[in-house]
């Protein structure tokens, strides 16, 4: 009985080394992501009022004025902006440490796909924030500008609502760029079929120009900015399911 009982033991053993290698690696990478965030959120706060300066470009055309109503609203302002920015700045950082955490339990197919998916993820999310400053965020703070011009009351925008805003639009836009690539994912390892989404496509635009609305002001034109563009990636991301089906 001696034989068996010492096996299982080491057995054990080996299972409890390997839990306490994997917690220490995972540990090690958590600490790293920080020590990278904390750095860029760090050179962000030195650099924020030339950040701040670059995020009011979207209502500078208007003439916007911004103010802050309280002593240290500026300074906590400047904090959110350093965190929002070095969380953008620390995010391929962090995708990449899980990749090459999960990499050594992968095989083949889903090595091509976690690396696919990797390098796509903050593509997509950059360029969809860059589309909703760029090209959302004046046509939305327009629209908040002139609404009820004629009422006689004046608009007076605090600092911190406007980054509030703004960064709200961008993230939206951001995440909404990243539902192609989780549906391409989804298709890749087998979880849907494009016939079946395809057959899902009225319900689908719905739920897409739904989103738009949500994130956008209740004007058609925006609307549609945001709307058709994610209808036109939900098609091309269709075609690609279908390409990797075949293949």
């Amino acid at each position: 009985m001696s034989g068996p009982e010492k096996t299982g033991g080491k057995k054990g053993d080996s299972g409890e080394s390997e839990w306490t290698e994997h917690l220490e690696e995972l540990r090690r990478r958590i600490i790293a992501v920080l020590a990278v965030f904390c750095a860029a959120a760090f050179a962000a706060f030195v650099f924020s009022p030339s950040i701040a300066a670059f995020l009011l470009a979207p209502v500078a055309e208007f003439g916007v004025a911004l103010y802050t109503f309280s002593p240290a609203e500026k300074f906590t302002a400047y904090l959110n902006l350093s965190v929002w920015t070095g969380a953008a700045a620390a995010s391929p950082f962090f995708l990449l440490q899980a990749g090459l955490f999960v990499w050594p339990a992968l095989r083949g197919r889903e090595r091509r796909c976690t690396l696919a998916a990797l390098t796509a993820a903050p593509v997509l999310f950059l360029g969809g924030a860059a589309a909703a400053y760029r090209f959302l965020a004046p046509v939305v703070m327009k629209f908040f500008l002139t609404f009820g011009a004629f009422d006689g009351i004046q608009p007076l925008w605090g600092f911190r609502e406007y980054l509030g805003v703004l960064y709200a639009l961008m993230l939206a836009s951001g995440i909404l760029l990243e539902a192609p690539l989780i549906l391409l994912l989804a298709f890749a390892v087998g979880i849907l079929s494009p016939a079946a989404v395809a057959r899902l496509r009225a319900p689908i635009i719905v739920v897409i120009f739904f989103a738009a609305a949500v994130c956008t002001p209740p004007d058609v034109i925006s609307q549609l900015a945001l709307g058709i563009p994610l209808y036109l990636l939900f098609e091309l991301t269709l075609l690609a399911g279908r390409f990797l089906r075949r293949n």
